[in-house]
């Protein structure tokens, strides 16, 4: 690549994170808020596949969280994690560990809803 395509890509990048991130980061508050608050009523409490949910959707809360205030930083060249070494570490790490668990509780509650669907009764119990 040539520094033009560099460049380009640079400044590709930088908009992206002005003015897609704020956007995803307003969505994916207000959609993990209300996905706690649904999962989280009395009826769902006794369900497994509901609670599996309920914590997928606590987790990307917290990623969305911690990972989305530096990228919306960026864009504007202010990041943090550009410069204090152990806030990129720590950030990183809560983001990439985050992330991983709301999918592994996301195939949870898959097998889950696969067990309970199927036609052996040992397997629904």
């Amino acid at each position: 690549m040539n520094n033009k395509s560099i460049e380009s890509l640079d400044f590709i990048s930088d908009q992206l994170n002005k003015y897609l991130a704020p956007i995803i980061f307003l969505s994916g508050t207000v959609g993990n808020i209300m996905n706690c608050l649904v999962l989280s009523q009395r009826t769902l409490r006794s369900n497994p596949c509901a609670f599996l949910f309920l914590a997928s959707s606590f987790i990307d809360l917290i990623s969305i969280l911690i990972g989305l205030p530096t990228r919306i930083l960026a864009g504007w060249h202010l990041d943090p994690t550009n410069t204090i070494n152990w806030a990129c570490k720590t950030r990183a790490f809560i983001v990439f560990s985050t992330r991983t668990m709301a999918i592994w509780l996301i195939a949870l509650a898959t097998i889950d809803r696969w067990l309970i669907s199927s036609i052996d009764i040992h397997r629904r119990h």
